[in-house]
């Protein structure tokens, strides 16, 4: 499991974030009629062995109305796109139940009615998620009749980062909270606007009634600049200003070796320049020149493209 799911397994194990999750970003009517006072989480040790890697999901259950709705909150935090996401979605939705109807307690034993699956898929991915929601929407076109036994089930979409893909997106409503405060964080694009936005976020937590509400966060951003910084020293900042304090040293030490590392390519451009303009006059063959620099002739002509130096 990637540290980044780690961080979203552990967010996610609070019942307040997940209320969060669900008012401030899924977008269907019935979620006003969700009582969220007996949300309970739901034990996931029906994954067969073969599939510990699902062990990163995360499964609720509350009432809706009379009734119990299980919400599977699946993390997705892969490179690429994955384009079998519904298939998957009916996979696991399909080992809830069983493990469901392995449960002699369970409400289906007395009313032969299996609970509603409201499956969530959260992504932070870099690349715009184009697969289908609905598993009908992959198989080819078939008769009437045949259509009967095409399998129906969607799953609920969320973009951590990309809010224009999202139905709902309540980061810009004003809301306070950490659910979007992880939502903020993962959408700050440079280290200035991560330190504007976490000094917005030190006067938000002046208020006592707020500050409760970002417990779960600060433990969440530990976790998660330590991947993005590549520094596990961020896993032991107890407060803002600490962290606040780390980026811009990191910041600045990265400005500092982003300037001596310009230094550098301005040397070697006015060198590969000299070089390039008297091949152009003719002083000197490009065999020569690459010899004279210490590197092969495709190197050089590598380097003089670098720079747009077209032969």
């Amino acid at each position: 499991m990637g540290q980044h799911d780690i961080a979203h397994k552990e967010f996610y194990s609070h019942p307040e974030n997940v209320k969060d999750l669900i008012q401030g970003f899924v977008a269907l009517d019935c979620v006003s009629e969700f009582d969220f006072n007996t949300l309970e989480r739901e034990n996931t040790s029906f994954v067969p062995k073969e599939n510990t890697e699902r062990h990163d999901d995360i499964i609720w259950k509350l009432r809706w109305r009379d009734k119990w709705i299980y919400i599977y909150i699946l993390i997705e935090f892969q490179s690429d796109v994955d384009e079998t996401m519904p298939v998957r979605i009916m996979s696991y939705v399909s080992l809830l139940y069983l493990y469901l109807l392995g449960n002699k307690n369970l409400e289906y034993w007395k009313e032969k009615k299996l609970p509603v699956v409201l499956p969530i898929v959260l992504y932070n991915g870099k690349d715009i998620w184009n697969v289908p929601k609905n598993i009908q929407d992959m198989f080819k076109e078939t008769n009437e009749e045949l259509q009967n036994f095409v399998p129906k089930i969607s799953y609920y979409f969320i973009d951590e980062v990309h809010p224009e893909a999202n139905e709902k997106d309540s980061v810009f409503d004003g809301l306070a909270n950490s659910v979007v405060a992880t939502m903020k964080l993962q959408r700050t694009a440079s280290t200035d606007k991560f330190i504007e936005f976490l000094n917005e976020l030190k006067e938000i937590i002046k208020d006592p009634d707020y500050r409760n509400k970002f417990v779960s966060f600060m433990a969440f951003m530990r976790r998660f600049l330590s991947v993005v910084f590549d520094n596990p020293a961020y896993e032991n900042a107890l407060t803002l200003e600490e962290v606040i304090r780390m980026t811009k040293t990191f910041r600045d030490y990265d400005r500092e070796n982003d300037l001596k590392e310009g230094e550098k390519k301005g040397e070697k451009k006015g060198k590969l320049s000299a070089f390039y303009d008297m091949i152009k006059k003719g002083r000197i063959t490009l065999e020569e020149a690459a010899s004279d620099i210490g590197i092969t002739v495709d190197k050089l002509l590598a380097d003089f493209k670098e720079y747009n130096l077209i032969l």
